[in-house]
């Protein structure tokens, strides 16, 4: 597939998934993929990668850690320190990807290389697309003047906007009882599917973004929710999905309320 996809875009798509690319070229970037069926697949195959070995390290470091091992780290403790983006070709990127997956099985006896190599169903929401909302959450909620692509005041038109890129119809949640004032929204892209980023922020100047995108969990009962915590960096995450859609309220870590902002936003979509 790769013969048929310019090396150069290649390039990008790796930047891009790593959070590398400016604003600008995230955006160019978005509109090739929206436009160009080959390279919408190239960047899922390469996103797909991306998330299984995210899933895989996940799941490794939740393993208990081994009791001698444990002690090492007591004793002689070091400084991590956060790995350089990926900005190489994509056949770097995919060597890259099978080394660490060969690291995994010497770390979990072969458990997390067979989860991670297993194919990776997209039937409904993007899987791993809760890191690329952290990832986003990451560079846009330090925002200022450029927090959101569509301001407050045109939320009529943002509204009907993120409805048809999305396929999820709403309404933009009033999350004022929670002392949040809406300030817009954008679009992002989580594995070459649409996500509505939807901006609020406290007095305090802290940003929370309610996020969501087609392809729920049909088997739910109507009006059946089930919500789930997570942390990613210095995020917490509160998701959910119902019938039709998935969706996310991301906040500040230790954030007291962002379930409770994620139980009023359900009832307010």
């Amino acid at each position: 597939m790769t013969g048929s996809v310019d090396p150069m875009i290649l390039d990008r798509i790796s930047a891009y998934l790593d959070g590398a690319l400016p604003e600008a070229e995230q955006r160019e970037l978005e509109a090739l993929v929206a436009s160009d069926p080959a390279l919408a697949a190239e960047f899922e195959a390469l996103s797909r990668v991306d998330a299984a070995l995210a899933t895989g390290f996940a799941d490794m470091l939740a393993s208990p850690v081994p009791l001698h091992l444990a002690r090492a780290i007591e004793a002689a403790p070091v400084e991590a320190s956060r790995p350089e983006p990926r900005t190489g070709n994509v056949t770097w990127f995919r060597s890259l990807a099978a080394s660490v997956a060969l690291l995994a099985v010497g770390a979990a006896g072969g458990a997390v290389l067979t989860r991670s190599l297993a194919p990776v169903e997209v039937a409904q929401a993007a899987p791993g697309w809760l890191d690329h909302v952290a990832e986003y959450h990451a560079v846009y909620a330090a925002q200022g003047r450029h927090l959101v692509e569509v301001p407050a005041s045109e939320r009529e038109h943002l509204e009907t906007w993120l409805s048809e890129q999305t396929g999820v119809p709403f309404k933009t949640p009033d999350l004022s009882a929670s002392g949040l004032t809406f300030e817009g929204g954008r679009l992002l892209v989580a594995n070459g599917k649409p996500v509505a980023q939807l901006m609020y922020r406290d007095a305090a100047g802290q940003v929370v973004a309610v996020c969501f995108m087609a392809g729920g969990d049909a088997a739910l009962a109507e009006g059946e929710l089930a919500f789930a915590d997570r942390r990613v960096g210095a995020f917490d995450l509160v998701s959910w999905k119902d019938r039709e859609a998935s969706y996310v309220v991301i906040g500040p870590a230790e954030r007291p309320d962002l379930r409770q902002i994620a139980e009023a936003t359900a009832t307010l979509l």
